[in-house]
């Protein structure tokens, strides 16, 4: 998957793109194609219901949309000749439109942070020989997806898990089990949030 599929990395590649100003049109332009890949990683492969793959489909295909007419805009402005000025005022338009588009994907982002986070951790369980296990462990026990004294059994003896991790089937029923204990936690906070609902 390239860079490890974070949900903190997404957003700060998208408030980044946010920062910009339109006179940064071109800095903005090199950094659209990470979005770009990242959200795609993101819609690849992580295991989103019909409702949520729907909404986040339609915002990166209106995205996509504005930043291909952003990025002519751009060519056009490099190409020069006697219209230049214009197609810098066009790209500047385009870009404010673009960022238009990148702020309604930071709302759903946003609005659907918990999902999200599990749904990155989950896609890079996929292939744990390529992550950062303890970081894994970490956002594990944050997500209070593990105990505090399997935490701590774990920071305890790093070693030994490091060298259990090397082989293929140890990380896979690692993988496995994480991702059970992520479904676990996603279900108990679903099972508060109804509880809060019902509660009003």
């Amino acid at each position: 998957m390239g860079d490890e599929l974070m949900f903190e990395a997404v957003l700060t590649v998208v408030d980044r793109l946010l920062e910009f100003s339109p006179r940064e049109v071109s800095s903005a332009s090199e950094l659209w194609p990470k979005l770009d890949n990242m959200v795609d990683g993101l819609l690849g492969a992580a295991k989103f219901d019909a409702a949520r793959h729907g909404r986040l489909a339609g915002l990166m295909a209106s995205l996509k949309a504005a930043a291909a007419q952003f990025l002519q805009s751009l060519l056009n402005v490099r190409r020069g000749g006697p219209l230049r000025d214009d197609w810098a005022r066009l790209a500047e338009r385009d870009f404010i439109k673009l960022k238009d588009e990148v702020l309604a994907l930071r709302e759903f982002l946003v609005g659907e942070t918990d999902f999200l986070k599990f749904a990155c951790m989950r896609a890079r369980l996929r292939d744990i020989g390529g992550i950062d296990p303890e970081k894994l462990f970490e956002e594990l026990h944050e997500e209070r997806a593990i105990s505090e004294r399997t935490w701590v059994l774990l920071m305890a003896q790093p070693n030994a898990w490091r060298k259990a991790l090397k082989d293929r089937e140890v990380s896979e029923e690692l993988a496995r089990i994480s991702s059970w204990l992520l479904d676990l936690q996603e279900a108990r906070r679903e099972r508060r949030c109804l509880a809060r609902r019902t509660a009003r």
